[in-house]
């Protein structure tokens, strides 16, 4: 007895560590708005939410295991961009991982263990077993194009320009980084390997193949093509081109500003459906995600990214997400598809084999609600952004255990669709890449404070009633207080930038301060 009590001040030290450990990584980023529920989320729940899956990605969950084994590619990628201002030496160290994981063609690995591909791992002790284990070379692990998710890739390069903005450390893109293979190329060399993996492979009528799957590992098409990664590839040679053009590589810039005006003109001639985005076509021909499908006739994953990729008109952008609240909508948040599958057909995918309502088919898979939310504030929409992050949002849950059945302050996989008899219960919380994107969506968009390569951008979309809102950043060394007030209740368009006392542009980003610097700014909403 008298030792349980001697190891109280120890006990008492560590948890003092640990609280100081967890709000360091919280002042960071710090936001007081009147949404008491995003104040919660985003301070505290949201991050550590999206920490734990950049720390254990899937490895952690009584649900996966056994199902897969090692990091997933796209997964990992998408990880690790929330969350770099507050943790850049993990997020670092899994960037490295995935491109160490990325073939010569330019396709990653999709599912792999980091320390295959790692020269600097430790050896396993050689202890004499009885059991044989064999031990694989690198050739036997690098799988061929039938196994390739067509999307995987694609997120290495933004998650590699984030990283390069929050950090500064353009060095970083010539750093030298082996392919899967083994031979040698820089950061840059790999970010253009992806682009061009995917510019390779596309259809005769421009539309991204969409190979073993795209994000949704369900919906196959027998190896059709792909709405969402023709979207995709856009938004990645935006972010590509963020560090091109500053770097100088004005043969490159060219090539790929023609590549993002092709891409443009595809999903203008070919994906559009007149209120929303088809989601692709089959191998045979056939359109899927279409108003002429009698089942899912509207995907929701791919809807968003036109308009974040800036390949799309306001007006078409607006419809599509319309679109998205009227016919995917629920109190819970928005379904994947609808109507749900209930005919088997293996040319559109294992999708149709999954009961209406759970996961692929018809569920709310959370991951993809935070895309329109994304959507709607680069649209000008705070109030329609805030109401799907509502619907949503764990913690507007709190005294609804009854159905829920999952904790009101981690998001989950999925929550059962309409077509369920359990119609909102929560499944598999924890490990999914909707904390990460959840975060990004509301500090970089809704909030609107996102970065350049020397500056930061406060252009916020919040609701009309909101009074304003206030964030802390802290940005390589320097602290950033930021005031953005809403006197004429519009909640888009800022009219005037005001930077420790001096009227800037209110349309230029606000210039990196030095390290040690405090930086008070004012950002006032209205029409200039």
């Amino acid at each position: 007895m008298r030792a349980k009590y001697a190891d109280l001040p120890t006990v008492d030290l560590e948890r003092a560590r640990l609280r100081a450990y967890w709000a360091a990584k919280q002042d960071k980023l710090r936001i007081r708005t009147p949404h008491e529920g995003m104040d919660t989320m985003i301070n505290t729940w949201t991050l550590l939410q999206a920490e734990t899956c950049v720390q254990w990605s899937r490895f952690a969950s009584f649900v996966e295991v056994g199902g897969r084994n090692g990091l997933g590619y796209r997964d990992t990628a998408q990880d690790v961009m929330s969350v770099i201002h507050s943790n850049p030496t993990r997020t670092k160290q899994r960037i490295v991982e995935l491109l160490r994981a990325q073939t010569e063609a330019g396709y990653g690995l999709h599912l792999f263990d980091p320390a295959a591909f790692d020269p600097d791992a430790p050896a396993l002790p050689d202890v004499p077993s009885p059991t044989i284990v064999p031990t694989p070379d690198r050739a036997s692990l690098i799988h061929g194009l039938e196994d390739t998710c067509s999307d995987d890739h694609l997120w290495l390069v933004p998650s590699v320009v984030e990283y390069v903005k929050e950090t500064g450390d353009l060095g970083f893109l010539d750093q030298v980084i082996p392919f899967a293979e083994g031979t040698p190329g820089t950061v840059y060399e790999h970010l253009r390997r992806a682009l061009d993996f995917s510019s390779q492979h596309v259809g005769l009528n421009g539309v991204a193949l969409g190979l073993r799957a795209d994000w949704n590992d369900c919906l196959n098409l027998g190896g059709g093509q792909s709405a969402l990664v023709t979207f995709l590839h856009a938004w990645a040679i935006r972010a590509f081109l963020e560090v091109a053009e500053p770097l100088g590589r004005t043969e490159d810039v060219e090539r790929y500003r023609a590549e993002l005006e092709r891409i443009a003109r595809v999903a203008d001639s070919e994906l559009w459906d007149g209120d929303w985005w088809v989601r692709g076509y089959t191998r045979d021909g056939v359109t899927i995600g279409s108003h002429t499908n009698a089942e899912g006739k509207i995907f929701l994953e791919h809807q968003a990214w036109p308009v974040i990729a800036g390949i799309t008109t306001h007006e078409r952008g607006t419809r599509s997400m319309d679109s998205v609240r009227e016919l995917l909508g629920s109190p819970y948040g928005s379904h994947l598809n609808w109507p749900a599958f209930t005919q088997v057909d293996d040319t559109v995918g294992f999708v149709t084999r999954v009961y209406p309502g759970i996961k692929e088919n018809a569920a709310i898979f959370s991951h993809p609600n935070a895309w329109p939310i994304i959507a709607e504030a680069l649209l000008g929409r705070g109030d329609e952004a805030v109401q799907l992050y509502d619907a949503i949002l764990p913690y507007h849950q709190n005294d609804n255990v009854e159905v829920r059945g999952a904790e009101p302050y981690a998001y989950v996989q999925f929550l059962y669709g309409r077509d369920h008899e359990w119609f909102g219960k929560a499944q598999n919380p924890w490990l999914t890449g909707t904390a990460g994107w959840m975060y990004t969506a509301v500090t970089k968009y809704v909030l609107g404070v996102r970065l350049t390569l020397d500056g930061l951008v406060v252009d916020p979309a919040i609701p009309h009633d909101w009074e304003g809102f206030e964030m802390r950043r802290e940005w390589r060394g320097a602290v950033y207080d930021i005031e953005v007030r809403n006197p004429d209740r519009v909640g888009h368009g800022v009219r005037s930038l005001v930077v420790d006392g001096v009227e800037q542009d209110p349309g230029a980003p606000v210039a990196a301060r030095p390290a040690g610097s405090h930086v008070h700014v004012v950002v006032t909403l209205g029409e200039r």
